[in-house]
């Protein structure tokens, strides 16, 4: 009997303890990427250099009412303007933490979305981050979140066109 227990308990519904509506909450983090930083649409975002050679502005999420079992979490910055083109894309799996709040769920470290090198304007230029999840249970959740890329370093050539 004790054995029957212990398999049933291997087989939980990973999603059971989910509950509310879906909620996305697009954040940035501080120029060492260390904090989880909420700015205001259209503030400024500093370019910071990586460890590669480009230049990146820094993605943090804040998750609810979603099961990261099966979690897909599409990322993208994109021009923010009518035609919202396409200038940096991610996917793939990403590592979650407990948020500060009950049933939240925040990256355990922020993402890097590269904006340079580019043969496009980029400093002081206005883009947004676009995420959409979707969790097993088919909830989904979609947020745009615009934000201004600055050179706040003075080494920002890599994001001269």
């Amino acid at each position: 009997m004790a054995a029957l227990l212990v398999a049933m308990a291997g087989c939980a519904d990973p999603c059971a303890d989910v509950s509310g509506s879906p909620s996305l909450t697009i954040a940035g983090a501080d120029d060492s990427g260390e904090t989880f930083e909420p700015f205001e649409d259209g503030a400024e975002r500093s370019l910071i250099m990586g460890s590669q050679g480009g230049m990146h502005v820094w993605m943090q999420l804040r998750l609810a009412g979603l099961c990261t079992a099966g979690l897909d979490v599409d990322r993208r910055i994109e021009t923010n303007d009518a035609e919202g083109e396409l200038v940096d894309v991610q996917r793939g799996p990403l590592r979650f933490v407990d948020g500060p709040e009950p049933g939240t769920l925040e990256l355990d470290a922020p993402l890097t979305m590269i904006l340079c090198p580019t043969t496009r304007p980029v400093i002081d230029q206005p883009f947004r981050f676009a995420v959409r999840a979707e969790d097993a249970e088919g909830r989904v959740v979609i947020e745009r979140k615009p934000f201004v890329a600055v050179c706040t370093t003075g080494t920002c050539d890599l994001c001269m066109p």
